[in-house]
């Protein structure tokens, strides 16, 4: 018998989807990744837990953590462009500001290793290089699909500016709009590979985005 109980998956898969739709009508989901997420849980072997099209944050902290301990405080996000207006708003009243970029991530359950092992390797063909299987249980194969793109940008540090904000928001965009090129590239993959849908060839797709970061450059 399996790690995986299907019982189990198809309650957590249940429940999961509800508090997605619950929270999407109360505008909690990123509205660039939802598409994809309503999609990929009509898959019989596949549901999603938590989920991030990429973002632009700015913290408070004296360098730079995901931890939630004492020393970092997020004030702000975006999963879009932003001016550096709303940046230079967002941290006037700190001492110590970062500007933190991240592309995708996406966790996933799978009821079974065949269907988790390919939900790691679209992932990697796609430019999601951190992909991989980060847990397992009764309720499913949990896959963690990673983007690369990861900038921590100082901007502040004793009150002192160490960055000029609109340069580092040009930077922030641009990275943010490379990670969501890399998301639509997965997406596309995802769409063929798992449901038949008629999608461009990856080699058409980094074609497009060379031609995008030729631009951005």
């Amino acid at each position: 018998m399996g790690v995986v109980d299907r019982k189990v998956f198809e309650a957590r898969k249940k429940a999961f989807v509800e508090r997605l739709e619950r929270e999407a009508l109360q505008d909690r989901v990123d509205g660039d990744i939802l598409p994809l997420l309503r999609l990929l849980n009509q898959h019989p072997h596949i549901y999603t837990t938590s989920s991030c099209s990429g973002r632009i944050m700015a913290a408070e902290a004296v360098r730079p953590s995901y931890s939630k301990g004492r020393g970092f405080r997020p004030v702000a996000k975006w999963h879009h462009p932003v001016p550096p207006e709303l940046v230079a708003e967002a941290t006037a009243q700190l001492d110590n500001a970062w500007l933190m970029i991240r592309g995708a991530i996406l966790h996933l359950a799978a009821a079974d290793a065949k269907t988790a092992y390919r939900l790691v390797e679209i992932g990697r063909e796609t430019g999601h290089k951190h992909s991989g299987i980060i847990a397992m249980n009764r309720g499913g194969i949990f896959v963690e699909i990673l983007g690369e793109e990861r900038l921590d940008i100082p901007l502040k540090h004793n009150g002192a500016m160490v960055t000029d904000v609109a340069t580092a928001v040009e930077m922030a965009n641009k990275t943010l709009v490379l990670a969501k090129l890399r998301l639509y590239w997965l997406a596309a993959r995802l769409e063929a590979e798992l449901f038949g849908v008629d999608a461009p060839t990856s080699e058409e797709i980094r074609r497009a985005i060379r031609r995008v970061a030729s631009c951005l450059s």
